[in-house]
């Protein structure tokens, strides 16, 4: 089984190394990498010619936006499953076999997703979620965004090329919210189904293009939401607040599909499971609210974050 992972690149130094790195340590020789450069100047380009392997090769588009040059890249490989990985990102040392072994084992499975993951800028792990539910339902309805569900987090997803294609693929209109609306859709096809290890990590550096424009980002949720089905009255007044916005992600519970490995029988599994919307366990969150914590030892917020 073929896999496609693409990166776009704009000025992308200095995690850009160890992003590719992530993906090229793996062995697997039915892996496909491609990296579509927007026209960077800081070197990227420099370092990308140093970089020998017949998996990866790098196409420029000049000018092009993120998501214009992610379907654009997308459309140009060939692999059953597809993913893109952010230039600052991670994937960890098991994800791509994993990945292959899942998709080759379900062939039923048309998307997943694995435990959230959290680094700082030196690439130390900061916090893995816990696992939670994923409504098909409130996924279609753009109920999965910052101040009601919390964002799904892209670098975790992989799905099948039929899936992409079904669905019409990334829409270029958008410039930061397009990864939000295209899990809308994937939604109406197929249910997510989570994986209840991490497969990729989000790296915090504070240049985060997610951080620098929050206020767009949500912006743009905002306008995609208001065509979408309407939360009831009550749950979104609770998700006007931070504290029973988590309140309500801790009670509420659905039954979500989840792929899982069996240590007694050494396969993977695939079942159903009834969890909380919510990724923090309660005692997290109450020491996040609860406990007084200087900035030093603050590790991750969990408010304002395009993460959570």
């Amino acid at each position: 089984m073929r896999i496609s992972i693409v990166t776009t690149t704009f000025n992308a130094l200095p995690y850009l190394a160890d992003t590719v790195a992530s993906i090229l340590q793996s062995h697997r020789t039915e892996l496909e990498y491609l990296i579509v450069d927007a026209g960077s100047s800081d070197g990227t380009l420099d370092l990308l010619g140093t970089i020998h392997d017949p998996r990866m090769r790098v196409e420029v588009v000049q000018g092009a936006g993120q998501y214009e040059a992610l379907d654009w890249g997308l459309k140009h490989t060939s692999g059953e499953v597809m993913a893109w990985l952010n230039a600052d990102d991670l994937y960890l040392p098991w994800t791509i076999e994993t990945v292959a072994q899942l998709f080759a084992q379900f062939p039923a499975a048309q998307w997943i997703t694995g435990l959230p993951t959290f680094l700082d800028r030196a690439g130390a792990c900061t916090l893995i979620s816990s696992p939670s539910s994923y409504p098909r339902r409130s996924i279609a309805n753009g109920w999965f965004h910052e101040l009601a569900y919390g964002n799904l987090v892209q670098e975790c997803m992989f799905w099948r090329r039929v899936l992409y294609q079904r669905a019409g693929g990334l829409n270029p209109k958008y410039q930061l919210a397009g990864d939000f609306e295209l899990w809308t859709r994937f939604a109406r096809y197929a249910p997510l189904e989570a994986v209840n290890i991490p497969l990729a990590a989000w790296r915090k550096h504070g240049n985060n293009r997610s951080l620098l424009c929050a206020a767009a980002y949500r912006a743009e949720v905002a306008a995609i939401t208001a065509e979408l089905p309407q939360m009831p009255a009550w749950k979104a007044w609770l998700c006007r607040r931070l504290t029973s916005r988590h309140t309500l992600r801790l009670m509420e519970w659905h039954r979500t599909p989840w792929i899982y490995y069996s240590v007694g029988q050494s396969r993977w599994r695939r079942g159903l499971a009834l969890r909380s919307i919510s990724r923090y366990s309660l005692q997290y969150l109450s020491r996040q609210f609860l406990t007084k914590e200087t900035p030093r030892n603050r590790k991750l917020p969990i408010s304002d974050s395009s993460q959570t």
